[in-house]
């Protein structure tokens, strides 16, 4: 076989169930993929040919994999540990897809990017900066206000602080989730959530969609939304024309760039960004409402494959996400739904007899439901826990 022809060999970093559908893409492609994740039983690891069993979070250890073997490419999946190791990999070998690990480290560690985005002028909560437990000013706060840790996800470690007395415990709370040992501090603002996920092609937006959000098990952690949006044409062009200047200042590269926002209807205030997949199938549900592949949109950067200049969206069907949860850990026997579509499927993550635990640490499934309007997806998919009966 020719060098021309050679069929390229590339690692999906990341197996989990999340993976699963960028694992596909690649797969498609014919070429030769390897999974790199700890975590033996984890699907990906089933569905490919050939798995490295390592700490991937571990950048340097991920150097050390990929400076071994021939790998043409690295492909990060839906966690900020493999985006994070993958571009500073990148960095140091020359793989196609990836910022500066520089650009990487604003947009995926919370402190960092609040200095970014504050220096620049960007609508975000008012913030403070923790190096060390002891080193917070509570004379500059007002309440209520949200402890972060500066590296987490999925809301680990969040507290909402009412009043000075409840500080302690929310720093103490925010140190023990975050593996760099530091916190944000910052405003409470109040309004709705949602997400705006777009596709970079030399400094425009190829493709974006919007949703809207809600955490209805684990205060911070979105388990229920929808696409299309609520949100009206005037703020959906706004937050289009933040992140295209957001992208424009950081000199992005080709690809996705997925920010989390609120609103009150007027203003927005940007809550975080990212370059990697946004997790528990997110980009299934656009698949499904708007008909573009967003999971191949999101391989095609780091095959160093160019993204079209135009991205059709054929499909307008209004669909809910919906990832099955629990506040309190049971064991798993089965579960039912009273949910109002006649178009519902199930992605199950838990096999009968499992432990179920709490959100935001387990999940027993991702559910999918097709609605015939805006008002009607609008009015269900925020209480799509309270039609979900676990036993």
């Amino acid at each position: 076989m020719t060098k021309k022809n050679k069929v390229k060999n590339v690692l999906l970093v990341g197996s989990s169930f999340s993976a699963v559908p960028i694992l596909s893409r690649l797969q498609k492609r014919k070429l030769n993929v390897a999974i790199c994740g700890g975590i033996k039983q984890d699907p990906c690891h089933k569905l490919a040919k050939s798995s490295f069993y390592v700490d991937y979070s571990d950048k340097e250890t991920l150097f050390e994999l990929v400076s071994s073997e021939d790998f043409d490419s690295i492909v990060p999946s839906c966690n900020d540990f493999s985006y994070l190791s993958c571009a500073w990999v990148a960095e140091q070998i020359g793989f196609a897809g990836y910022d500066t690990y520089e650009t990487t480290l604003i947009l995926h560690t919370k402190d960092a990017f609040r200095t970014f985005t504050e220096k620049n002028g960007f609508p975000v909560p008012k913030s403070q900066q923790l190096a060390k437990i002891s080193a917070i000013n509570k004379t500059g706060i007002t309440f209520p206000a949200l402890l972060k840790p500066v590296d987490s996800f999925s809301g680990r470690g969040v507290t909402k602080v009412a009043n000075v007395d409840e500080l302690d415990d929310a720093v103490q709370a925010a140190f023990s989730s975050s593996r760099s040992q530091k916190a944000v501090i910052e405003e409470f603002v109040e309004g709705s959530l949602h997400s705006h996920s777009a596709f970079i092609r030399d400094g425009q937006f190829t493709f974006e969609t919007f949703a809207d959000e809600f955490c209805t098990v684990y205060p911070y952690q979105v388990n229920c939304s929808n696409i299309p949006t609520t949100l009206s044409k005037k703020l959906q062009l706004s937050v289009q024309e933040c992140m295209l200047e957001l992208a424009r200042k950081l000199s992005l590269t080709d690809g996705l760039l997925h920010t989390q926002f609120m609103t009150d209807g007027n203003d927005f205030w940007l809550i975080e960004c990212m370059r990697r997949a946004p997790g528990d199938l997110y980009g299934k549900m656009v698949e499904l409402s708007t008909g573009a592949d967003y999971t191949d949109l999101f391989v095609q950067p780091f095959l160093n494959e160019k993204l079209p200049t135009i991205v059709a969206s054929p499909l307008n069907k209004y669909y809910a996400r919906h990832t099955i949860s629990v506040s309190k850990q049971q064991v798993f026997r089965s579960f039912s739904h009273q949910i109002p579509s006649s178009d519902v499927e199930i992605v199950p993550l838990k096999n009968s007899g499992e432990i179920l635990g709490i959100a935001p640490y387990d999940k027993l499934g991702i559910l999918f439901a097709r609605f015939p309007d805006m008002e009607t997806v609008s009015h269900h998919t925020a209480q799509l826990a309270k039609r979900i009966r676990i036993v």
